[in-house]
Protein backbone atom coordinates (compact mmCIF):
# COMPACT_ATOMS: atom_id res chain seq x y z
CA UNK A 1 0.00 0.00 0.00
CA UNK A 2 1.21 3.67 -0.75
CA UNK A 3 1.21 6.36 1.28
CA UNK A 4 -1.50 8.79 1.81
CA UNK A 5 -1.25 12.33 2.21
CA UNK A 6 -3.13 11.86 4.97
CA UNK A 7 -0.68 10.00 6.29
CA UNK A 8 1.89 13.03 6.39
CA UNK A 9 2.62 15.09 9.28
CA UNK A 10 0.51 18.43 9.32
CA UNK A 11 3.58 20.20 9.96
CA UNK A 12 4.64 19.38 6.06
CA UNK A 13 1.28 20.03 4.52
CA UNK A 14 1.19 23.31 2.38
CA UNK A 15 -0.88 26.10 3.31
CA UNK A 16 -3.70 27.22 1.85
CA UNK A 17 -1.87 30.48 0.63
CA UNK A 18 0.06 27.59 -1.68
CA UNK A 19 -2.78 27.30 -3.94
CA UNK A 20 -3.22 31.16 -4.47
CA UNK A 21 -2.01 32.08 -8.17
CA UNK A 22 -0.01 34.69 -9.20
CA UNK A 23 -2.48 38.18 -8.62
CA UNK A 24 -3.40 39.44 -12.43
CA UNK A 25 -2.62 42.95 -11.55
CA UNK A 26 1.40 41.39 -11.68
CA UNK A 27 1.40 39.58 -14.67
CA UNK A 28 0.22 42.47 -16.30
CA UNK A 29 2.52 44.65 -14.90
CA UNK A 30 5.04 42.15 -15.96
CA UNK A 31 3.92 42.23 -19.45
CA UNK A 32 3.96 45.51 -19.91
CA UNK A 33 7.06 45.91 -18.82
CA UNK A 34 8.17 43.46 -21.40
CA UNK A 35 6.71 45.28 -24.31
CA UNK A 36 8.15 48.57 -22.87
CA UNK A 37 11.69 46.88 -22.59
CA UNK A 38 11.61 45.69 -26.67
CA UNK A 39 9.70 48.49 -27.87
CA UNK A 40 12.80 50.72 -26.86
CA UNK A 41 15.51 48.12 -27.99
CA UNK A 42 13.69 48.62 -31.44
CA UNK A 43 13.62 52.13 -31.20
CA UNK A 44 17.34 52.56 -30.05
CA UNK A 45 18.35 49.66 -33.32
CA UNK A 46 16.26 51.55 -35.91
CA UNK A 47 17.77 54.85 -34.61
CA UNK A 48 21.24 53.83 -34.61
CA UNK A 49 20.68 52.40 -37.74
CA UNK A 50 19.76 55.97 -39.37
CA UNK A 51 22.14 57.83 -37.67
CA UNK A 52 24.36 58.48 -40.77
CA UNK A 53 21.84 59.71 -42.66
CA UNK A 54 20.77 62.63 -39.88
CA UNK A 55 24.45 63.55 -38.84
CA UNK A 56 26.17 66.59 -40.63
CA UNK A 57 29.76 64.57 -42.31
CA UNK A 58 32.12 64.39 -41.06
CA UNK A 59 30.84 62.41 -37.79
CA UNK A 60 31.75 59.27 -36.32
CA UNK A 61 28.32 57.59 -34.86
CA UNK A 62 27.43 54.34 -33.24
CA UNK A 63 28.77 51.21 -34.31
CA UNK A 64 32.08 52.96 -34.92
CA UNK A 65 30.68 53.84 -38.76
CA UNK A 66 31.80 57.32 -39.72
CA UNK A 67 30.31 59.85 -42.44
CA UNK A 68 32.01 60.99 -44.71
CA UNK A 69 30.15 63.62 -47.56
CA UNK A 70 30.63 62.04 -51.57
CA UNK A 71 32.37 65.09 -52.21
CA UNK A 72 35.71 63.46 -50.11
CA UNK A 73 35.50 61.00 -52.84
CA UNK A 74 38.79 61.47 -54.89
CA UNK A 75 37.51 61.13 -58.59
CA UNK A 76 39.00 58.04 -60.38
CA UNK A 77 43.04 57.63 -60.66
CA UNK A 78 43.78 60.69 -58.63
CA UNK A 79 45.54 60.67 -55.44
CA UNK A 80 44.00 59.19 -52.91
CA UNK A 81 42.74 61.37 -49.90
CA UNK A 82 43.86 60.86 -46.25
CA UNK A 83 40.94 60.78 -43.69
CA UNK A 84 42.69 60.80 -39.59
CA UNK A 85 43.17 63.51 -37.09
CA UNK A 86 41.01 64.87 -35.76
CA UNK A 87 37.88 63.35 -37.59
CA UNK A 88 39.36 59.91 -36.39
CA UNK A 89 42.70 58.87 -33.95
CA UNK A 90 45.74 57.70 -35.88
CA UNK A 91 45.73 54.36 -35.53
CA UNK A 92 42.54 53.70 -37.08
CA UNK A 93 43.22 56.60 -40.29
CA UNK A 94 42.85 55.28 -43.76
CA UNK A 95 42.95 56.36 -47.45
CA UNK A 96 39.69 57.05 -49.31
CA UNK A 97 40.75 55.91 -52.85
CA UNK A 98 38.57 55.46 -56.05
CA UNK A 99 40.53 53.64 -58.20
CA UNK A 100 37.86 52.72 -60.83
CA UNK A 101 34.31 54.35 -60.89
CA UNK A 102 32.00 53.53 -58.40
CA UNK A 103 34.83 51.76 -56.32
CA UNK A 104 35.03 53.40 -53.14
CA UNK A 105 38.03 51.79 -50.54
CA UNK A 106 39.26 52.87 -47.34
CA UNK A 107 42.41 51.42 -47.17
CA UNK A 108 44.88 51.68 -43.48
CA UNK A 109 47.04 53.75 -43.15
CA UNK A 110 49.18 51.36 -40.75
CA UNK A 111 50.89 47.75 -42.06
CA UNK A 112 52.30 45.18 -40.79
CA UNK A 113 53.87 42.62 -43.23
CA UNK A 114 52.38 39.56 -40.77
CA UNK A 115 50.20 40.53 -37.68
CA UNK A 116 53.13 39.30 -35.12
CA UNK A 117 55.72 42.24 -36.58
CA UNK A 118 55.66 45.73 -35.49
CA UNK A 119 53.18 48.13 -37.44
CA UNK A 120 54.33 50.24 -40.70
CA UNK A 121 53.03 53.41 -41.75
CA UNK A 122 51.50 54.06 -45.45
CA UNK A 123 52.50 57.10 -47.54
CA UNK A 124 51.50 58.09 -51.21
CA UNK A 125 54.74 57.54 -53.10
CA UNK A 126 55.68 60.80 -55.43
CA UNK A 127 56.59 59.88 -59.16
CA UNK A 128 54.92 57.48 -61.03
CA UNK A 129 51.77 56.09 -61.47
CA UNK A 130 49.78 56.91 -57.87
CA UNK A 131 51.03 54.24 -55.52
CA UNK A 132 51.22 53.59 -51.62
CA UNK A 133 54.55 52.35 -50.15
CA UNK A 134 55.54 51.90 -46.53
CA UNK A 135 57.85 54.11 -44.42
CA UNK A 136 59.21 53.82 -41.35
CA UNK A 137 59.36 49.78 -40.98
CA UNK A 138 61.39 48.49 -38.32
CA UNK A 139 61.30 44.96 -39.91
CA UNK A 140 62.68 45.73 -43.32
CA UNK A 141 66.91 46.30 -43.82
CA UNK A 142 68.62 48.34 -45.55
CA UNK A 143 65.14 50.07 -45.60
CA UNK A 144 65.09 51.10 -49.53
CA UNK A 145 63.51 47.12 -49.75
CA UNK A 146 60.32 48.43 -48.28
CA UNK A 147 56.96 47.25 -50.33
CA UNK A 148 54.70 49.49 -52.63
CA UNK A 149 50.99 49.13 -53.11
CA UNK A 150 48.35 49.80 -56.22
CA UNK A 151 45.62 52.07 -55.07
CA UNK A 152 43.68 49.06 -54.52
CA UNK A 153 45.39 47.79 -51.59
CA UNK A 154 47.85 44.75 -53.72
CA UNK A 155 51.67 44.71 -53.59
CA UNK A 156 53.37 45.76 -56.83
CA UNK A 157 54.63 43.11 -58.92
CA UNK A 158 58.25 45.40 -58.43
CA UNK A 159 58.87 45.33 -55.01
CA UNK A 160 60.87 43.34 -52.86
CA UNK A 161 58.66 40.86 -51.03
CA UNK A 162 60.18 37.27 -49.57
CA UNK A 163 57.99 34.67 -48.53
CA UNK A 164 57.42 35.45 -44.81
CA UNK A 165 56.78 39.11 -45.87
CA UNK A 166 54.27 39.61 -49.07
CA UNK A 167 50.50 40.63 -48.05
CA UNK A 168 48.03 44.09 -49.42
CA UNK A 169 47.09 46.52 -47.54
CA UNK A 170 43.94 46.17 -44.87
CA UNK A 171 40.82 48.03 -45.47
CA UNK A 172 37.82 49.24 -43.76
CA UNK A 173 34.68 48.00 -45.38
CA UNK A 174 32.68 51.30 -47.07
CA UNK A 175 29.10 51.78 -49.00
CA UNK A 176 28.12 54.89 -50.23
CA UNK A 177 24.38 56.60 -49.63
CA UNK A 178 23.26 59.35 -52.08
CA UNK A 179 25.64 62.03 -50.77
CA UNK A 180 27.01 60.13 -48.22
CA UNK A 181 30.43 58.17 -47.94
CA UNK A 182 29.74 55.29 -44.44
CA UNK A 183 32.99 53.90 -43.39
CA UNK A 184 32.69 50.76 -40.46
CA UNK A 185 35.54 50.93 -38.59
CA UNK A 186 34.66 48.08 -36.52
CA UNK A 187 35.10 45.85 -39.86
CA UNK A 188 38.17 45.52 -41.13
CA UNK A 189 38.90 43.43 -44.47
CA UNK A 190 42.28 41.93 -43.87
CA UNK A 191 44.85 41.20 -46.82
CA UNK A 192 45.39 37.55 -45.99
CA UNK A 193 49.12 36.48 -45.96
CA UNK A 194 51.34 35.22 -49.08
CA UNK A 195 53.06 32.10 -48.53
CA UNK A 196 55.79 32.86 -51.88
CA UNK A 197 56.37 35.72 -53.64
CA UNK A 198 59.16 37.52 -56.12
CA UNK A 199 62.43 39.09 -54.49
CA UNK A 200 63.33 41.29 -57.13
CA UNK A 201 65.98 43.45 -56.67
CA UNK A 202 65.66 46.93 -54.00
CA UNK A 203 64.04 50.12 -55.43
CA UNK A 204 64.05 53.45 -54.20
CA UNK A 205 62.74 54.66 -50.59
CA UNK A 206 59.70 56.85 -52.16
CA UNK A 207 59.06 60.12 -50.42
CA UNK A 208 55.52 61.13 -49.31
CA UNK A 209 53.69 63.85 -50.96
CA UNK A 210 52.88 67.21 -49.60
Amino acid sequence: MGTRYEDQPTEQWAGPESLDPTPVWKQYLLVAILLVVGLGAVVFVGVAALAPQFVTPPALVPGDRLVLAASDIPPVGRTAKLIGAPIIDDARSFYLVQPTKGQVLALRAHWSPTASQPECRIIVASGGPPRFAATDCKVFVPPADVPQFTMTGEPLDNTRLDASTPRGLDQYLVSVSGDRVIVNLSRVIESSERTSGPVPTGIPTPQATQ
